[in-house]
């Protein structure tokens, strides 16, 4: 059975010792890019909708 590092070991991963990551990051534009295309799709089905596919 191992024995667990003592507290204060340097050798120990310390969150705080890292930098935060960015806060717009690469996941953050894709959501964006996501969102717009989204809304872009809903419109032209909103748009265009009728006009291709009349009532009956």
């Amino acid at each position: 059975m191992s024995v667990p590092p003592p507290p204060g070991d340097p050798d120990e991963d310390d969150p705080g010792a890292r930098p935060p990551g960015p806060l717009l990051g690469l996941r953050f534009w894709l959501l964006i890019a996501f969102t717009v295309v989204c809304i872009a799709a809903g419109l032209a089905v909103a748009r265009l909708g009728p006009g291709l596919f009349p009532a009956p």
